[in-house]
């Protein structure tokens, strides 16, 4: 438990610097919005954070949101638009995992941790195309292990007649 509150407040120092650095004021609800994603490994939606108990009753959602864009904009915070889904924000501290898998059912959101081959190929591209600070958002969508074994609870209807093909892919 010590080694994820020493990786909460390490998350929490850096987005504050960039704070400091860009010369924005920490008012209450960045600074709670900013305690929120530290803590957290998925990304939320501005309903996730709005509700949270620290948030909830203190600020408006438009606050909130607004505070979200702000930090997007300065690069503090990633926006992530997963297929289909809400938008999501998450802490874009450097070197840390932007990719995800996410359930085609209940949405459920897993950090993948794919190791230095992705990291790797962001600085190849960096060095072949003259770019600087490559980042990079990878979802992999699938159906997690409890929507599975209960698909039927949580399939789509459609209206596509069963065995239709659609993109290659045989329907139903």
């Amino acid at each position: 438990m010590k080694q994820k509150e020493d990786v909460t407040q390490a998350r929490r120092d850096w987005a504050l610097e960039r704070l400091r650095l860009a010369q924005v004021r920490l008012t209450p609800v960045r600074r709670l919005a900013l305690d929120l994603l530290a803590s957290q490994n998925v990304p939320q939606t501005l309903g996730q954070l709005c509700q949270h108990e620290t948030m909830a009753g203190h600020f408006d959602d438009a606050t909130v949101y607004r505070t979200l864009v702000l930090l997007v904009e300065l690069e503090v915070v990633r926006q992530i638009q997963l297929q289909g889904r809400q938008t999501h924000f998450i802490l874009n501290p450097p070197g840390e995992c932007s990719t995800f898998l996410v359930c085609r059912c209940c949405g459920t959101i897993t950090p993948v941790n794919h190791g230095a081959a992705v990291h790797e190929m962001e600085k190849r591209i960096e060095l072949a195309h003259g770019y600087r600070a490559v980042t990079h958002n990878l979802e992999l969508f699938g159906i997690c292990p409890s929507c599975h074994d209960h698909q039927h609870d949580c399939a789509k209807p459609s209206k596509l007649v069963p065995g239709l093909r659609l993109y290659g892919r045989a329907l139903g």
